[in-house]
């Protein structure tokens, strides 16, 4: 058998959840304005890493608070309601986009040119971002990879009173069994409003780390 040849399967990653004390560190940390907005947009909005790196302008409408993600191999075509702080992350990647087609363009010069003058940014720069600072800076934060802003949203969701289909539907998980053959709904008013308080609870997140913890993560000593 192949298992005798290879050895047994190496266990499967398990997925975190970011504490709401990493989440503070996170979107403190010192970082490209551009990998810290995409790091947010893939926070707000729960979408899969190459559902952003290759996302067009043309897909974008900010005065609708709207995103169509068109379909792929990853699942299916997805309208994603934008919260009004996520609508001025895209706002801000507009400006230092300047004139590419792309949300998030290729740095390097050697990559645009190799396809056609203008493409996205490579799929592991962000990762990379995220690697560097936490080998930097050294936060009190878990190793992560951008995938895991998914399950950080969706355990944070659930937690905030949010549906569980509703925040399947926010990942664009389609649901299981004869719910999923019969329910065909979109969810597109109460994704909306699961994504806004998702969006405002990251912002208080952003502004206040947990009672008693510094912004460095550590913990703060009160006088007696």
């Amino acid at each position: 058998m192949i298992s005798s040849l290879l050895g047994p399967r190496p266990p499967v990653r398990k997925r975190l959840m970011l504490t709401r004390q990493e989440l503070h560190l996170l979107l403190n940390a010192p970082m490209r304005r551009p990998n810290a907005l995409a790091i947010r947009i893939l926070l707000g909005t729960g979408v899969r890493g190459a559902e952003l790196f290759t996302a067009r302008w043309e897909d974008v409408h900010l005065d609708e608070a709207r995103w169509h993600i068109p379909a792929s191999k990853t699942g299916t075509s997805m309208d994603v309601p934008l919260a009004p702080a996520v609508v001025d992350w895209f706002r801000e990647l507009r400006t230092l986009a300047s004139q590419s087609d792309f949300v998030l363009p290729a740095r390097a010069s050697s990559r645009a040119k190799r396809n056609g003058g203008d493409t996205y940014l490579g799929k592991g720069t962000v990762h990379r971002a995220i690697m560097y600072w936490l080998a930097l800076h050294k936060p009190k934060v878990r190793r992560f990879t951008p995938h895991d802003l998914r399950s950080t949203m969706k355990s944070h969701m659930r937690a905030l009173g949010v549906p569980r289909d509703v925040s399947e539907m926010c990942l664009n998980h389609k649901l299981s069994g004869v719910e999923g053959i019969y329910d065909q709904h979109s969810y597109y008013p109460e994704r909306r409003q699961a994504l806004l308080t998702w969006a405002q609870f990251l912002i208080t997140c952003e502004a206040s780390s947990e009672p008693g913890v510094g912004a460095d993560g550590r913990p703060v000593r009160t006088s007696m």
